[in-house]
């Protein structure tokens, strides 16, 4: 009997060496600061585990994203019951600024941490703070708190995205990001289709604070996709965030900078000294964020990633793409409705005819990039959105709807080709242990470029309105003068029928002003149009600094 434990016992020791030994390579053979998936998908893990385990990590990465990108425009669904029950008109912008805002000043700091100290962590508790600050959201009982939750909800959000797009870079070697890639962000074009049928259907069944409380059951399932099935080991090598000044710069920056934008045209003049101190402020504190990144230990956004020809490039076509992306998303639906006549159901379709060929694109431009290389798959798509923008300066007030429609594919199947393409120029352009900031760059660029679009085309739009108003007004009977005077409120007339025959039901004599005004406002929307063919054009010429495809040679994370 001792003869056989001692057996045991040598046969135990020996598969306890083989274990520690096997452990200890896996440790070193690991790439730094990746996902601890190496370990977990060896050759010793059976190829159904390997796909059972990326498909969960997917489908958390997807189902947080979702959230997230549902939230920007389900909201918007909602407004005019949200202001009926809790008032603030005023202040209602800022239930999407505060969102923005916060987000964007969020997302680089929270992906340089994210290289430190581990995506997972930084995914979960963006998520829990996401959910979170949708609890509250939905919870509020006036405008201001609901504005403070939506900021809340912009830190969870600012938080995760970035997380997930490192998370995916670190499970899939180089040539397979675009895949992964393309499949996260192809939920952007699914959320955009999806979140305003979601936001009617629960403020009307139910209650506008469903919009919040149902981010909570799908919020939780991402949460527990991710926690119960990735393993990840932190950074040994890593120092511990010490750029707190250079992250404390770059915040303040983007704060003034971005209010300087939401507030330009509407809660100041855009010359006006209130606009000028804010963005004067945001530059002096820019100079002050370059001056402490270069000498910073581990800077928050190391400067040295823009010498990189790839990097600066696609720095440049993702800030103009999104100017382009979202100008059109903001401009195309209101064109469609104020100058068409269009109805709800009618903008909707436009909407659909923009959102899914974006989709599409964003889905093809994944596959293509193993054999195109992203700076061809780039060029494909700028070349598509050129052409597509040259088609649109041919709509006018007596175009139909269904055109309107049809010019709206190549635009969004030639920007959704750019989406991937980008986002993988980034991550295969640094080293692994970088992957956290190039992905929050790829997302900070995209959020800085789309503001920057549309405060910019408001304050065109705007201003072309007003001139051709202040003539009209000279023929408008003085009692229709005080109701007309206001740009913004009579594209909000023109926008909306009933709104429309109420004026016309109290002052008939304006039947005939309506024609001119709708065509002025076509006008101040038509070069709008051309502007974004203009800023189309440099993101083709950005395009061709992009290098090639990525030559490095790959480690295998996932089959």
């Amino acid at each position: 009997m001792s003869r056989l434990q001692n057996q045991l016992a040598a046969i135990f020791r020996r598969r306890t060496v083989r274990r520690r030994q096997s452990r200890n390579l896996s440790e070193v053979n690991r790439p730094t600061g990746m996902s601890g998936l190496s370990s977990q998908m060896g050759p010793q893990a059976g190829p159904v585990l390997r796909r059972r385990t990326v498909a969960l990590i997917l489908g958390g990465l997807l189902t947080g994203l979702l959230l997230g990108f549902m939230d920007v425009t389900i909201v918007a669904t909602a407004g005019p019951t949200i202001i009926s029950d809790l008032g603030g008109l005023s202040l209602y912008a800022w239930v999407f600024s505060s969102f923005v805002i916060v987000q964007t000043i969020v997302i680089p700091i929270f992906g340089k941490l994210s290289d430190l100290y581990g995506r997972k962590r930084f995914f979960l508790m963006g998520l829990v703070v996401f959910m979170i600050g949708s609890t509250l959201s939905g919870a509020s009982q006036n405008i201001y708190q609901l504005i403070v939750f939506r900021a809340v909800q912009g830190i969870g959000f600012g938080a995760f995205v970035p997380a997930t797009i490192a998370i995916a870079g670190d499970l899939f070697p180089p040539e397979k990001r675009g895949r992964v890639q393309g499949l996260l962000f192809s939920v952007n074009g699914i959320a955009f289709a999806v979140a305003p049928a979601a936001g009617s259907y629960l403020t009307e069944a139910i209650n506008w604070r469903w919009i919040f409380y149902i981010n909570l059951p799908l919020g939780v399932i991402a949460f527990l996709m991710i926690y119960l099935t990735l393993r990840e080991s932190r950074n040994a090598g890593a120092s511990a965030f010490s750029d707190w000044v250079g992250a404390s710069a770059l915040g303040g920056f983007l704060a003034l900078f971005m209010m300087g934008l939401f507030l330009g045209g509407s809660t100041f003049d855009w010359v006006s000294w209130e606009e000028a101190a804010l963005f004067a402020g945001s530059g002096a504190v820019l100079l002050t964020f370059v001056a402490v990144e270069r000498r910073a230990r581990e800077p928050v956004l190391p400067l040295r990633l823009f010498r990189k020809r790839t990097v600066s490039a696609a720095t440049a076509v993702n800030i103009l793409r999104a100017m382009v992306l979202f100008g059109l998303i903001a401009y195309i639906p209101l064109y469609a409705q104020a100058v068409l006549g269009g109805s709800v159901s009618d903008v909707r379709n436009v909407v659909y005819a923009f959102a899914l060929p974006t989709t599409l694109g964003i889905l093809l431009g994944g596959l293509s990039l193993s054999r195109m290389g992203y700076r061809n798959t780039v060029l494909v798509g700028a070349g598509i959105l050129v052409g597509g923008l040259v088609a649109l300066q041919s709509i006018n007030s007596s175009s139909s709807l269904i055109r309107l429609m049809e010019l709206s594919v190549p635009i969004g199947v030639g920007s959704g080709l750019m989406i991937p393409a980008t986002i993988v120029a980034f991550q295969n352009s640094v080293q692994r242990n970088e992957i956290g900031v190039a992905s929050a760059l790829a997302a900070f660029t995209l959020n800085l470029g789309g503001a920057i679009g549309v405060a910019s085309l408001g304050a065109i739009q705007a201003n072309r309105f007003s001139a051709q108003l202040s003539s009209l007004l000279v023929g408008i009977p003085p009692n229709g003068r005080v109701v007309l005077s206001d740009p913004n409120l009579v594209g909000q007339i023109l926008a909306s029928p009933a709104a429309l025959a109420r004026l016309l039901a109290a002052n008939p004599s304006l039947a005939a002003f309506i024609p001119p005004l709708r065509e002025a406002f076509s006008q101040s929307i038509l070069i709008l149009f051309l502007v974004l063919l203009g800023a189309s054009v440099p993101v083709f010429v950005a395009g061709l600094l992009i290098k090639g495809k990525d030559k490095r040679p790959s480690t295998p994370q996932a089959s």
